[in-house]
C-alpha cells in the first residue's frame, strides 16, 4: 500500500455520480463527437464546479489536462468557493478532459460537482489554458 493510499484509506472511495447537468454536457458531447459534421468544430462551454475544489489543485489539474488534450480556455477560483471555467476544443477532447478530471481526484475522495454548464461562442484567437488569480 501506497503512502497516498494510506494516507486516504479511511475516506469512502466510492466514485461520486455525475450531476444531471454534467450527464447532459456528456451527452451533447458524445453527439457532437460521432457526427462527422460536428467532431472536429470547436465547441465552447462556460462551467461552473462546486464541492471539494479549492485547496486540492484543481486549477492546476485542469489546466494539464487541457493543455495535454489541446483545449484552449481558463480556470480560476471564486471568492464563494466554486471554481468557474472555460473550455474549448473538439468535443472528443472535451469529454476526455471531463472524465480524467474525475478519475484524477477518485483516488482521494475529492467530491466535486458540475453546476452550471452553459454553451458559448468559440473564439478563435485563444491560443492555450490558462489558470486565472
Amino acid at each position: 500500500m501506497g503512502f497516498f493510499d494510506k494516507l486516504f484509506s479511511g475516506i469512502n472511495r466510492e466514485p461520486q455520480k455525475p450531476s444531471g447537468i454534467e450527464l447532459e454536457l456528456r451527452r451533447r458531447l458524445t453527439v457532437l463527437a460521432s457526427d462527422a459534421a460536428t467532431q472536429n468544430a470547436p465547441q465552447r462551454y462556460f462551467l461552473r464546479w462546486e464541492g471539494q475544489v479549492q485547496g486540492v489543485g484543481f486549477r492546476f489539474t485542469n489546466t494539464n489536462l487541457a493543455q495535454a488534450r489541446a483545449l484552449t480556455g481558463w480556470v480560476r477560483n471564486m471568492e464563494d468557493g466554486s471554481v468557474e471555467m472555460e473550455i474549448q476544443g473538439a468535443p472528443a477532447n472535451i469529454l476526455s478532459h471531463l472524465e480524467a478530471l474525475h478519475a484524477s481526484y477518485e483516488r482521494m475522495g475529492t467530491r466535486f460537482r458540475l453546476v452550471d454548464a452553459q454553451a458559448r461562442t468559440p473564439l478563435t484567437n485563444e491560443d492555450g489554458f490558462t489558470p486565472r488569480y
